[in-house]
This record gives structure tokens, sequence and C-alpha cells, in this order.
């Protein structure tokens, strides 16, 4: 008796850890699911607490230098991502593509991984302002994108944004200086 009660006792016991396992995984993905994606362009960069820089660069016509702080850097990372083509919104959404490395329908011609400035060697401070900087040439910035989210599933949520370079490339040439949303009152990031 002793012997079988131990036995569904050990069964039972089991059951509940694959059970827990099992709800606990799915969690994960519940909590990754209240993140939001930013498409931020010179219209609503402020509506998302941002500021992306870009100007020319004097002795390289026809290349810009884009700047912009390194949003959340010690648990958000940023990629330069380039596509055969422009990318509508929806299509900017590649939190498959860049946490497991799945294919997408775009055609991605380059995914690079940034490193903002102020980062490794001896001068690496918590307190220094780190920012994200490219050089890009014209011809490419229309199709360009950076993209700021976890590396990986994460218990966060807040935002996780594609900058749409091409937007603030057509914004400089066109020489307009479009009024900016106002920050959120909720404070979200």
């Amino acid at each position: 008796m002793a012997l079988a009660y131990k036995k569904w006792n050990h069964e039972l016991h089991m059951k509940v850890v694959i059970y827990s396992f099992f709800i606990l995984l799915c969690s994960n993905y519940a909590q990754a699911s209240w993140s939001k994606f930013a498409l931020v362009t010179p219209e609503s960069e402020t509506v998302f607490g941002l500021k992306v820089l870009m100007s020319p660069i004097e002795n390289k016509p026809g290349t810009y230098t884009i700047k912009l702080k390194a949003v959340g850097y010690n648990h958000k990372h940023a990629w330069l991502i380039i596509s055969q083509k422009k990318l509508s919104p929806s299509e900017q959404q590649l939190r498959e593509y860049i946490w497991q490395g799945s294919k997408t329908k775009q055609d991605i011609l380059v995914k690079a991984k940034l490193m903002p400035t102020g980062i490794g060697g001896l001068a690496e401070k918590e307190e220094v302002e780190k920012f994200y900087v490219v050089e890009l040439d014209s011809k490419l910035i229309e199709r360009s994108y950076i993209y700021i989210d976890f590396p990986s599933l994460v218990f966060d949520g807040g935002y996780y944004y594609s900058i749409a370079l091409g937007a603030y490339y057509k914004n400089l040439a066109s020489g307009a200086n479009k009024p900016l949303k106002a920050m959120p009152k909720d404070g979200a990031p």
C-alpha cells in the first residue's frame, strides 16, 4: 500500500511540474505580447521620447550621418536593417526575424548590430550618454531602418521601434520643419 501511494504521489508530482512548466512557458509569450510597436518618423519621434538627427557629411557628397540616443541600451539593442525595397509599417515589425533569425517575407540585405558610442575599452562609464551613429549613402537611406528591440523574449513591455530613415531623409531634403506631437501623459517609454 505504501509503495502504491509513493508511486501515485510521484506521478502526481511529475504532472504538476509539467503543467507548471507549460503555464510558465505560455506566460512568457503573454508577457511579451503587451509590448507595442513604435514606427518612428520625424512626425512621431517625440511621442516615443526619441530625437533622430540626420545631417550631410561635409567631405562626402551624398553621405549622411544619423545619430540617436541609445534607447534602453542595457536591455535593448539596435540593428541597422537595409532591405531590397522600402518596407511598409507592418513589414517593419521584424521581431521574429531579430529574435529567432527566422526568414522574413521581405528581402533583407543587411542586418548589422549597432554598438553605441561610449561602450568598450577602459573609458566605459555607466553615466555617460550613449548614442548610435550610422553613416549611410543617400541611395540606401530610403530602404534603411534602425530597429530597436530586446534581443530575445523578455518579461517586459514598453516599445520596440523601427526608425524609418527614409522619412528623415525626405524631411531633410524638403527642408520641412514639421511640428512634433507631445509626449504621452502616462509616461510610456
